[in-house]
């Protein structure tokens, strides 16, 4: 009776099997190739303006690719590649989506830029819908209110919670 059972569920790491190989032979376990922000800058800009990337980026951006979100998967594949750090990743990103949508407006390309427009609410947005319905806004007031009369009831961070019924204890050590 044999089991139909995927050979590839007994191929995953067991634990400890990443002290069994050679030490650095991961790119994150070495030290990045590029330390400062300028030299890793420098690296991304003239990989990103090379002609046939430039095509390929905006042709990306034209079908409606968020640019955060591309310049998210560039630095992120920087990292695990161990060209740069993290830290250097989030310090570029700013300059790479400029340089990035500099490029599409240079060529009158319309592109989605990945931020969410806080002036208008997204009506496929559940949370949006139910804030509409006004039993929702009754709701949350009436949340809020309780809130208040609790914080106003406390008198401080380590005291005692304050009620509305007298401590019975402290009565009777009065009598």
């Amino acid at each position: 009776m044999a089991m139909n059972i995927d050979s590839m569920q007994f191929h995953v790491p067991v634990p400890g099997m990443s002290l069994a190989t050679e030490p650095k032979s991961r790119a994150w376990e070495r030290p990045a190739q590029y330390t400062t922000p300028e030299e890793t800058l420098e690296f991304y800009m003239e990989r990103i303006t090379a002609p046939e990337q430039v095509a390929q980026i905006l042709e990306v951006l034209e079908n409606g690719y968020p640019v955060t979100s591309m310049v998210d998967s560039i630095v992120l594949g920087g990292v695990m590649e161990g060209i740069h750090s993290l830290d250097n990743a989030v310090i570029i990103a700013p300059a790479l989506f400029e340089l990035i949508t500099g490029l599409a407006d240079s060529v009158d390309i319309e592109y989605k830029t990945g931020f969410i427009n806080n002036n208008k609410p997204e009506d496929a947005s559940l949370v949006t819908k139910a804030m509409r319905m006004p039993k929702a806004i009754d709701l949350v007031e009436a949340i809020e209110e309780e809130d208040l009369q609790e914080i106003e009831k406390a008198t401080s961070l380590m005291s005692r919670p304050v009620t509305d019924k007298p401590d019975e204890s402290i009565e009777e050590e009065q009598e």
